[in-house]
């Protein structure tokens, strides 16, 4: 195993600067790299206009292709979007879903995988909500709740509020098995840790890049497996979502057969080659040594947590964690606690009455004992 220079790594996130930052499963600080490539696309705008486009095309391929091998997919199924809700909206309005038909979902899942799936009822479509218990969602309860009407499961990677990694692996099977497509929210996820799609059993994941891949804000990706692509009628076509797309005279409605048509008429070049530079980031250390070294920052902090008499909430084991911490301490309330770290500048958050923490890979066991120096 290649040892990492942590104190290298550092110097690619100036926020270790200024704070103690542990609050990942918002929005994660954006690395030196992605700033610098961003300024360099305005910059090249600026001085030439479009004159460098194809280039712009080709960093944006090589950006769908890092992406790809990050979960284990093809850059064919591979869509750039703005949002979860609008990877959701795609599939609801390609979809096609007929009355009577049911989405079933968690009772704890972040709004974004709720309410584009609930614009669906005026349509007679019926969501139904699989009860999570302490925050942690058993696959035999959605099992359960499975019958004859169910078109699709949504759900999410790793829960925000508790962080508990669901068992998306048992859902993917059930789905396959039943014939039901599998919606995966990867958003408090990827990044942290590994994920597989083929793996998964998964028909459609979306991810914000801002998060957990250190992307910048206003980019997400859409994983749609590429021998549904054909499925999904989604309505909004643009020149772009053709195979002829730069013709001028012959106009055929031939649709690509691939992601990418789903992506609308003009690309975000600034967002997603700014993404790029973040996932070329990532490979450069290694994206399996990101996750093992998250994975012990969470563990170092989940143990001590647990040694103090904190309540935890959500996950039980190892295996059930991702890069999420949410807690309750017996005697001081969630504000009384953020009140106190953000004294000290140490910035974490509150989700749904707890106390959430969210390190990543390039904090040190200083900052950690830091942390523990200002909790009670």
């Amino acid at each position: 195993m290649v040892k990492v220079d942590l104190a290298e790594i550092r110097k690619h996130f100036p926020i270790t600067n200024n704070h103690k930052f542990f609050n990942h499963a918002s929005i994660s600080p954006m690395p030196t790299d992605v700033a610098d490539a961003i300024r360099e696309f305005n910059e090249d705008i600026m001085h030439h206009g479009n004159m460098h486009e194809r280039r712009w095309i080709r960093q944006v391929e090589k950006t769908r292709e890092m992406y790809a091998r990050l979960i284990n997919a093809e850059p064919e199924e591979i869509a750039f979007i703005k949002s979860t809700s609008q990877a959701i909206s795609i599939i609801c309005k390609g979809m096609k879903f007929r009355k009577g038909e049911k989405i079933l979902t968690a009772d704890v899942e972040f709004p974004a995988n709720i309410y584009p799936w609930m614009a669906m009822t005026p349509k007679g479509v019926e969501i139904k909500f699989v009860g999570a218990r302490d925050g942690r969602i058993d696959p035999k309860d959605i099992e359960k709740s499975i019958d004859a009407k169910t078109k699709i499961i949504a759900l999410s990677l790793v829960e925000y509020g508790s962080g508990f990694r669901n068992y998306v692996e048992e859902v993917g099977d059930i789905c396959r098995k039943k014939g039901i497509f599998f919606y995966l929210d990867g958003i408090q996820g990827v990044g942290a840790i590994p994920v597989d799609v083929k793996k998964f059993n998964v028909d459609f994941m979306s991810v914000a890049a801002s998060k957990w891949l250190f992307g910048p804000h206003g980019v997400a990706v859409l994983y749609i497996r590429k021998d549904i692509i054909d499925e999904i009628g989604y309505e909004e076509v643009s020149w772009r979502s053709v195979i002829e797309e730069e013709s001028r005279k012959n106009f055929r409605m031939d649709t690509k057969a691939f992601a990418r048509k789903f992506e609308g008429d003009n690309a975000n070049f600034a967002g997603i080659i700014g993404f790029g530079a973040a996932l070329k980031l990532r490979e450069s250390i290694g994206n399996g040594t990101i996750c093992r070294m998250l994975a012990k920052n969470v563990d170092l902090i989940f143990e001590e947590l647990k040694r103090r008499r904190y309540l935890i909430f959500g996950p039980v084991s190892s295996s059930e964690r991702a890069g999420i911490i949410s807690v309750t301490h017996p005697e001081y309330s969630c504000e009384e606690l953020v009140a106190r770290l953000l004294s000290e500048n140490i910035i974490v958050s509150i989700r749904n009455n707890h106390l959430r923490i969210s390190p990543h890979f390039y904090q040190t066991e200083e900052e950690i004992d830091f942390l523990f120096e200002v909790l009670p």
